[in-house]
């Protein structure tokens, strides 16, 4: 079978850059990191560009802290074109080390440590970038004490230089990743926020009491707001005891606070008022040392019989309808009896015993 490799044809960076330039540090022919996102490079957005820096791309999409760099790729027969070149840089040896020597630039000057460039170095990602034949780059960690590699470093070295032996001495450690961070933080939230199976239990019933105990009340409200508002009243038909109950002249209130009627016997007639003042409403009393309603609101007065006689209400007390069922007294409020109209003499009016 013949031999294949793969090959991007696509490159594309879906919504969520962090813009940490890992992207652009380890394939820059590609990528282009800006001020709020990255982007892909208007060259590399054709299939015949992209294809040479396949190993670049898979290396910027693997070192995303956020994965959000996405690619196609198709399968081509034969073997990788760029397989190989670690191992030509491997063996290039003496004379691929004086070229990065002669590419090195002026020697390093000696100096004190620059904080600026040491927390810019700590904020930076370090890498080759392997399509464009870069040197792999390797970070080892030196032994030696951070006086020492200053001391030993030219006097015309620049701050970066200054910087990475600063950093490489253990004088400076560069600050964790924004990878790093959100996945810590995110880890400290989480370990912040579990609870065990019971208590996740409780929680949920004290919430689906709560749930409840909200709808219930909601509703009763409502049932409130909805049902009419009924005044329960005693009903206008009602016995009012026995007729030998009434033997003597005089006014009963046996059923003035209960019905809001007074019963009066004038001899062989008996009758019932209403205790409503024609006046205003209000419930007058009896007084029976001077034998007369008196209205505590204004000070109509009315008599025995239930004529008004002073105060400013306007005609005297309504009488209600009597009856004898047997021997009981029977009172209907429903129906009244007003003497200005003419109505006292009227059959249901009083009865004669």
């Amino acid at each position: 079978m013949a031999e294949t490799h793969e090959e991007v044809v696509k490159v594309w960076i879906a919504p969520g850059c962090i813009v940490c330039d890992a992207c652009e540090t380890d394939c820059p022919e590609v990528f282009e990191v800006q001020e709020e996102t990255c982007i892909i490079r208007p060259e590399a957005l054709t299939a015949d560009f992209n294809r040479p820096l396949t190993p670049s791309i898979k290396i910027a999409a693997e070192g995303c802290p956020v994965d959000v760099i996405k690619f196609d790729m198709i399968e081509v027969e034969g073997p990788e074109p760029w397989a190989g070149q670690e191992q030509e840089q491997v063996a290039a040896g003496p004379a691929a080390a004086g070229h990065s020597a002669k590419a090195a630039g002026p020697p390093i000057p000696q100096g004190p440590p620059d904080p600026k460039w040491a927390g810019l170095l700590a904020a930076a990602h370090t890498s080759g970038s392997r399509s464009a034949g870069g040197p792999i780059v390797t970070v080892r960690t030196a032994t030696a004490p951070a006086e020492a590699i200053v001391a030993a470093l030219p006097a015309d070295a620049p701050p970066d230089a200054l910087a990475a032996a600063m950093v490489g001495s253990g004088f400076s450690r560069p600050r964790p990743s924004v990878a790093d961070r959100i996945r810590n933080r995110a880890a400290d939230l989480l370990a912040a926020a579990s609870v065990t199976r019971r208590q996740f239990s409780v929680t949920l019933a004290l919430a689906w009491a709560c749930i409840g105990l909200t709808t219930a009340t909601a509703l009763a409200a409502l049932q409130a707001f909805m049902v009419p508002k009924l005044i329960k009243e005693p009903p206008s038909t009602f016995r009012a005891g026995r007729l030998q109950e009434y033997p003597a002249d005089g006014v009963y209130t046996t059923y003035k606070d209960s019905n809001q009627v007074w019963i009066i016997r004038r001899g062989s007639v008996l009758f019932a008022l209403s205790t409503t003042c024609t006046h205003l409403g209000c419930i007058p009393n009896w007084l029976s040392a001077d034998q007369k309603f008196k209205c505590p609101c204004h000070g109509s007065g009315f008599r025995m019989d239930g004529v008004n006689f002073e105060g400013p209400a306007p005609r005297p007390l309504e009488r209600v309808k009597i009856a004898l069922d047997g021997e009981f007294v029977v009172l209907d409020k429903s129906v009244r009896y007003r003497k200005e109209l003419g109505q006292w003499g009227q059959d249901g009016s009083q009865i004669t015993v």
